[in-house]
Order: structure tokens, then C-alpha cells, then sequence
């Protein structure tokens, strides 16, 4: 008899439930990435102060989406464990209050961000010729953000329950309408008005709009084993107080990151534009290898969550320690196809003599540590799965914000390593905090079931560290 996606996860091979997980996971944020580059491709066509509108944009828009993934990242390892323990109506019942609070939350976000997009884009430090570009923009994409909270909602529910490969579709389908919509409605092709940024904006909100509703009706329908009910929107207070307790922490977590590669780039930019070139092509590289990471970090929530809310706690920690192994042993694998050649990969992005230097040498010593960055990665998923993200969001803040800045500042000035500096500050970081992400694990209870409701008395108790 065929097992479902979820007996899969309980009870079949783990090496091959990660990878059933993971892969439509990693094509998914591959289209991701291709959407980006074609988008930035259209709006690049328009001029360097559009592509400047855009990008003064970008960290308002990426606090949106912190916001929404970390609040949805609580919503995949609650339903996880009550799907695992076989809580089928409780599934429902968080799902209907992520969609109520989450969903209610968008739409102050969309009104307050339609109100003062142009207040924020001055704030920003935009230049007067921009202003209006950036804040037409801004303004058109808070319009869609109700759409794009709903969209991370349908995601998260779904890769909780096990199912990534609809997800991955839905993004495959909504990158598709907006490359397709990007160029009419940018340069105003046939009978589509030229709206120039404000057009790649509309793209973006229609295409979200699109797989956002066409996901809610799938949840309405109740065809994919979880069920919108109606009645489940009315507020549940202790339901909400854990998506906020699990969910903030996450988003606190990416936005410190985004603040962290400011920094960085800052750091970086010092040296030259020839340096940055070359870390910028550097870290395109390197998100490659991000992206196989993430999937597979992904896939862990979804199979930890599960098997602690099953009971199968000795299960949970071998996922764990099976994912950490393939994660290393891949990406290592291709941090040494990198060290071998990276002249020629970084020439595929540029060929200039200094840009191949400085690229080639980040390359080869980020490459020494590629797998390193791996095992963080995949071990803030396990963690997450099991609901400690305070404990994903201090390692992370350690990996970046106490470790890589610092390091690099001191390898670069003091140590007088100059560029060589940095790339080794970087490399470091990244081998010390998958050192404390794996400390972490060995000295913490975190495969305790802490998010599934056993009896009356501890139906309040949330442990999250």
C-alpha cells in the first residue's frame, strides 16, 4: 500500500524523504532567483535612476517580507507537530488563525505603507529626481502586500503538512505571469498603459494576486488535507500568542541579517569598486550554494516538526544529524569544484584582471568553508522545526552581526589582509557559528515537544530557547 506524505515522514527512509522535500524546494527558489534577475533585467532597461528607485525601495520591502516569513515560519512547525501528533482539527484551527491574525495584520501594514510611501522613501535618503518613481512604486507594491502575506501563508501550511511540491508550482506559475506582464506593462506594450517602474510594480501585485487567491481557494476547497474554516477566523488568543512568540524572533532574525549585509558591503566598498564587483559576483556564487542549503533546511523543519509532534523523538534527532551530514557532504563537494576553478567561474561574470583576482582569491577561501555554512544553515532548520527560533535567530546574530563584521573589520585593518582580509573573515565566521550551532544542539533538550497540546496542564506551556 502507498504511504501518504505524511507516513512518509514518520515512518519511511530519511535520507529519502529529505531529498522528496527538499528538491522542489530548491527549484522553487531558483525560479525565484531567475524571476529577480529578469526583473532587474526590464527595470534596467529604463535607466540607472530607475534601477536606483527600485533598489531605495528594496529594504522597506524586504522588512515586509521578514515580517511575513517569520510569522509564517511559525505557522509550518505548528502545524508540523499537529500533524505529526495527528491533531487534524487542530491543523485547521491554526491555519484559520494565521490567515485572521496574519491576514489582518497585512492590512493595516498595506494601508500605513499606501499612506506614507513617500514619507518613507524620503526617510530613505532619496535623491529629489527619484523620489517620485520610488514612492509610486512603494506605494503600488504595499497595495499587493495582503496578497503576499496569503501567498507565504498557502507556502508555509503546505511545506507543514509535508507538501512542497505545490508550492513550488504555484511559484513557478506566478513568476511566469510576471515575466510575462513585466515588459507590457513597463513599456506600455499593445494596449497596456506605460507605466515604467510603477509598471514592473503592478506586475509583481497582479502575479501575487493571482497565486495568492487561486491558493486560498485550493485552502477553501480543503483538497490538499487542510481545510479553511470560517469558523476557525474568530481570534484564539493562546493559538496567536505562540505564532507571535515563534514567529517574531524570525522575523527579528532576517532583519538583522538584511542590516548585517549592509554593513558588510559598507566594509567592503572601502576597498574599491573593483573588490565590490568582485563580492558581489562572489556572493552570486555563493547563494547557489545557499539555495541547495536552504532546501534542504526547509525539508528538515517540515520532517523534525512532524516527528516530534509523532512522538518520535530519537527519529527527529537522526533527521537531524542525517541532514547536517548531506548538507556538509554536498556542499562541500562543490566548494571544491569552486576551489579548483574559480578563475573561470568568476569569468563567466566579468573578466577584468583585478575583479578575477579579488574574485578567485574570495572564492577559494570562502570554498574551504562552503560546507560549514551548510550545517548552520540546516541546523537553524532543525531548530525551527521544533519551534526554538530564539535559538535560530541568536545564532544567526552571532554568525553575522558578533562574528563575520567583526572578524573581517579586524582581519582587513589590524592584520593589514586588506581584501584577503575580509574573505577570510567571512570563511571564519561561518566555520565558528556552525561550531555553536551544533554546541546548540548537543547541549540543549530541543527535541522536546514544546508546540502540541497533550492534556490541560500544559496547554499553556511554551518553551522556545
Amino acid at each position: 500500500m502507498k504511504q501518504n506524505k505524511h507516513e512518509y515522514i514518520i515512518k519511511g527512509p530519511i535520507l529519502g524523504s529529505l531529498l522528496k522535500l527538499a528538491l522542489p524546494l530548491m527549484v522553487g527558489q531558483l525560479i525565484q532567483t531567475l524571476y529577480n534577475l529578469v526583473d532587474t533585467l526590464w527595470v534596467g532597461k529604463l535607466g540607472s535612476e530607475a534601477v536606483a528607485a527600485v533598489s531605495i525601495s528594496f529594504p522597506i520591502v524586504f522588512l515586509m517580507i521578514s515580517l511575513a516569513a517569520g510569522l509564517t515560519i511559525a505557522g509550518t512547525a505548528l502545524i508540523a507537530q499537529n500533524k505529526g501528533a495527528g491533531n487534524n482539527d487542530k491543523v485547521d484551527r491554526i491555519l484559520g488563525q494565521l490567515f485572521g491574525f496574519v491576514g489582518m495584520l497585512s492590512i493595516i501594514l498595506a494601508l500605513i505603507g499606501f499612506v506614507f510611501s513617500k514619507q518613507f522613501i524620503v526617510w530613505m535618503g532619496a535623491q529629489p529626481q527619484i523620489i517620485d518613481d520610488a514612492s509610486g512604486y512603494l506605494r503600488i507594491i504595499f497595495s499587493g502586500i495582503p496578497f503576499m502575506f496569503i501567498f507565504f501563508i498557502f507556502s508555509a501550511s503546505l511545506r507543514g503538512i509535508g507538501d512542497t511540491m505545490t508550492p513550488m508550482l504555484m511559484t513557478l506559475f506566478s513568476a511566469t505571469i510576471n515575466v510575462i506582464l513585466d515588459p507590457l506593462l513597463i513599456f506600455g506594450i499593445g494596449f497596456f498603459p506605460k507605466m515604467g517602474v510603477q509598471g514592473a510594480a503592478l506586475a509583481t501585485i497582479i502575479s501575487r494576486a493571482i497565486a495568492a487567491l487561486y491558493g486560498l481557494a485550493i485552502l477553501i476547497s480543503g483538497k490538499k488535507n487542510l481545510h479553511l474554516k470560517f469558523r476557525y477566523l474568530k481570534p484564539n488568543i493562546k493559538i496567536i500568542k505562540k505564532v507571535v512568540i515563534i514567529g517574531i524572533p524570525s522575523s527579528v532574525q532576517q532583519s538583522m541579517l538584511s542590516m548585517a549585509q549592509i554593513l558588510m558591503t559598507s566594509i567592503v566598498a572601502n576597498f574599491g569598486t573593483t573588490t565590490l564587483a568582485a563580492y558581489g559576483i562572489g556572493n552570486r556564487i555563493v547563494s547557489i550554494a545557499s539555495m541547495l542549503a536552504m532546501g534542504i533546511s526547509t525539508a528538515t523543519t517540515t520532517m523534525v516538526g512532524q516527528n516530534i509532534g509523532a512522538g518520535e523523538k530519537d527519529r527527529a534527532e537522526r533527521i537531524s544529524k542525517v541532514s547536517m551530514g548531506l548538507t556538509f557532504s554536498l556542499l562541500t563537494f562543490l566548494g571544491i569544484v569552486i576551489f579548483i576553478v574559480p578563475e573561470q567561474i568568476v569569468g563567466v561574470f566579468n573578466k577584468e584582471a583585478e575583479v578575477l583576482l579579488y574574485g578567485s582569491s574570495y572564492m577559494r577561501i570562502t570554498a574551504l568553508f562552503l560546507g560549514t555554512m551548510g550545517v548552520r544553515m540546516v541546523n537553524n532548520g532543525t531548530l525551527r522545526g521544533a519551534g526554538k527560533t530564539i535559538a535560530t535567530m541568536i545564532i544567526s546574530i552571532m554568525a553575522f552581526c558578533v562574528l563575520r563584521i567583526p572578524l573581517s573589520y579586524i582581519f582587513a585593518y589590524f592584520f593589514n589582509l586588506n581584501q584577503t582580509g575580509i574573505w577570510w573573515g567571512i570563511a571564519v565566521s561561518d566555520g565558528l557559528s556552525a561550531f555553536i550551532s551544533i554546541a546548540w544542539l548537543k547541549l540543549s533538550n530541543w527535541s522536546k515537544n514544546i508546540l502540541v497540546e497533550k492534556n490541560e496542564s500544559n496547554k499553556d506551556h511554551i518553551d522556545i530557547t
